[in-house]
């Protein structure tokens, strides 16, 4: 898929898609005995999918590496909902100047027990690496305790 082609869905895909994936914490050595090759934590393979080896971004205004995005994609996780998410079809845009390579998406859900919906604005800035997307930069906005453990 070339970015210039691609629409703001990818980016939306890619977070719902991170977001459904299950974590998995493996324990420091000794901690866990298995008789094959263990667990697979598909939230860390599909992040390695979708961000650059170089990714950073913001999160609520604060500036976060590769490991602060995982971080705090990982927070945000653990606060949403899958059955109840909704894509904007026509996000505001708020910072990054939109061009070719730059993608945007906007979605709401309400957490589990919580009456207020929450909405996350996402604007990432992508970069082609062997032969596929990947985001560069990745700005969210938000409620901001979303992204804190």
């Amino acid at each position: 898929m070339s970015v210039a082609t691609s629409s703001n869905h990818w980016l939306s895909d890619c977070l719902c898609d991170l977001m459904a994936s299950p974590h998995i914490t493996i324990p420091p050595r000794g901690g866990l005995h298995l008789g094959g090759p263990g667990p697979v934590d598909v939230f860390t393979t599909r992040f390695n999918q979708y961000f650059l080896p170089e990714a950073h971004g913001t999160l609520c205004g604060r500036p976060v590496d590769r490991e602060g995005l995982k971080a705090g994609l990982l927070a945000l996780q653990k606060r949403w909902n899958p059955e109840a998410v909704r894509v904007m079809d026509d996000p505001t845009h708020h910072g990054l100047p939109l061009g070719h390579n730059l993608l945007s998406t906007e979605v709401e859900w309400t957490p589990e027990g919580s009456q207020m919906p929450e909405v996350v604005i996402a604007e990432a800035s992508m970069n082609e690496e062997d032969g596929h997307e990947q985001i560069r930069f990745l700005k969210m906005e938000g409620n901001s305790a979303l992204f804190r453990s």
